[in-house]
């Protein structure tokens, strides 16, 4: 009977958050190693490593973070366009107390991620949060299978402040990660992210204008 009961508590605490787990917890910028890492208590049982690659005005970034388990736990985040800004981030997450401590850089949300045939409107500025026009189509890799309109104020891995504008492509479910999640960077003052459902390639190149479809055959190699 205790042993039954011993198993019920440590399954309701499994079930409502309540284990907790000392993961190491840091965050460089334009780095790829965690010289001052810090001990934190984290929910769950697993630690958490990010390793993010951040390409801006064809200036690259790379950056890792260490923190408790979220959702980015073996998944890739990535934003598209064509326009100077791309952003690959992936999550590395092992089980047990500072799991992390141990974990490198490792870059696994490359541009070899497939064409997953849907595209978004592309644009980006760095001068102004009042938004930009897009004059063409980005096509969307690995599970970007959404389109974002973003608009912020971030402060760059170089430490320059920026107002920041784009229309691009991005992991399905990034807008319900919350106005405070921007890989890569930090945001100073969220102005605007909303998501809508990627454009299909083959529905685009039927209901598009010619110019559109002539852009879409270039972009494809058609």
């Amino acid at each position: 009977m205790n042993k039954i009961f011993i198993f019920l508590i440590v399954s309701a605490m499994v079930t409502t958050g309540h284990l907790k787990t000392m993961c190491k917890r840091c965050w460089n910028i334009d780095s790829t190693e965690c010289s001052t890492a810090k001990d934190t208590e984290c929910d769950g049982t697993k630690c958490m490593t990010l390793s993010e690659n951040f390409n801006i005005s064809n200036v690259i970034y790379t950056s890792v973070k260490k923190t408790c388990a979220t959702e980015m736990c073996d998944n890739c985040f990535t934003v598209s366009t064509n326009h100077g800004f791309k952003l690959r981030s992936g999550g590395e997450c092992k089980e047990g107390d500072n799991s992390n401590a141990e974990m490198k850089y490792k870059e696994q949300c490359g541009d070899n991620m497939p064409l997953n045939n849907f595209m978004c409107p592309s644009c980006y500025v760095n001068t102004s949060t009042d938004g930009c026009k897009s004059s063409e189509m980005v096509l969307c890799r690995g599970n970007e299978f959404e389109c974002v309109k973003f608009r912020s104020f971030v402060q760059l891995p170089d430490g320059k402040e920026v107002p920041m504008s784009m229309q691009a492509c991005i992991t399905e479910g990034a807008c319900k990660m919350g106005d405070g999640v921007v890989f890569g960077a930090k945001q100073l003052q969220a102005v605007e992210k909303t998501c809508t459902p990627a454009i299909p390639v083959n529905t685009a190149k039927k209901t598009q204008p010619n110019q559109l479809q002539t852009m879409l055959g270039s972009l494809l190699g058609n």
